[in-house]
């Protein structure tokens, strides 16, 4: 019994220690310079005749008032739930995550919050030892020392890739050809799934693949009350028609061609790691435009499956 109470206090003691040591780092981060996130850092790919094919850039910031409720109830019910009540880091979802990822043997749940993924954002994403994790957690906590939810969630939705479009306003004028603001139920739900994997997830590749993960976060929106069970219904029947550009949505593999360049970046030592460092990178390939259309073409015709 003595030692099952000193087990309580030393633990009580821990816990209170590790609380303190927490509120200190916040305290810290709040006296750092302030990170300037409004400021959009990119990929410039460039093709065989140093012409621009792909500009991860987002000329059209927009405030997170100019963006439909729909879109944002969307991305919070499937990324992170939580978002407007923890400080960064959500430790049950972690703790969660680590369990399940432990029974099964396989990565099947992530823990990382939207103000993790925009810390994220701001790295390029080569690195993956600890000093690398430890300066993203680092930045998490600055992030949310400085800045609202608000600010957080607005920067987060101006930043992400959207199936090789970077950015809310960017990619509702792409795929809808209208502006964040007017995105409908099935339009929001759509794109809120594309940046779990943009290469697998855009419709404009696997509509189906698209309608599934659709269907995943309508679900989670009826289950955090942002919506009814035939609200979910009707905005899932909705028939969708994509608009996008003629040439980038015949060339699905584009994409993909893009992943395998950032692949081959990782190899490159001499490239630092931050985006806060570089400013953005100018990337110039080898893509011949004609070429790949052939291949897209060819793939579709004969591997439909």
């Amino acid at each position: 019994m003595k030692i099952l109470k000193k087990l309580i206090k030393w633990g009580l003691i821990s816990i209170l220690f590790l609380m303190i040591g927490c509120e200190s780092l916040y305290l810290y981060a709040k006296i750092t310079p302030k990170l300037e996130i409004d400021k959009v850092n990119s990929f410039l790919f460039y093709d065989k005749d140093n012409k621009l094919f792909s500009n991860s850039s987002n000329k059209e910031w927009i405030s997170l008032k100019q963006i439909s409720p729909n879109l944002i109830n969307a991305t919070i019910a499937i990324e992170d739930k939580h978002f407007f009540e923890h400080k960064g880091f959500d430790f049950l979802r972690i703790i969660k995550s680590l369990y399940v990822n432990f029974i099964t043997g396989k990565k099947l749940q992530g823990a990382s919050t939207i103000t993790q993924q925009y810390a994220k954002n701001l790295f390029l994403d080569f690195d993956k030892n600890w000093g690398r994790k430890i300066e993203e957690a680092w930045l998490t906590i600055r992030l949310e020392s400085h800045y609202s939810k608000e600010q957080i969630l607005e920067g987060y939705l101006n930043t992400i890739n959207y199936g090789g479009i970077f950015g809310i306003e960017n990619a509702s004028q792409y795929y809808f050809n209208k502006s964040a603001k007017d995105l409908t139920l099935a339009e929001a739900s759509i794109l809120a799934g594309i940046p779990k994997s943009p290469s697998y997830y855009s419709p404009l590749v696997d509509e189906d693949a698209a309608k599934r993960r659709q269907k995943l976060i309508l679900k989670a929106m009826v289950k955090n009350k942002y919506i009814t069970e035939e609200e979910m219904e009707e905005a899932y029947n909705t028939e969708l028609v994509y608009v996008g550009s003629e040439e980038r949505s015949s060339l699905s593999s584009l994409m993909y061609y893009q992943d395998a360049v950032i692949s081959e970046l990782k190899k490159i030592k001499t490239i630092p790691t931050s985006f806060l460092k570089t400013g953005g990178l100018k990337i110039y390939t080898n893509l011949d435009m004609k070429a790949q259309v052939l291949v897209d073409e060819s793939v579709k015709k004969n591997l439909a499956s």
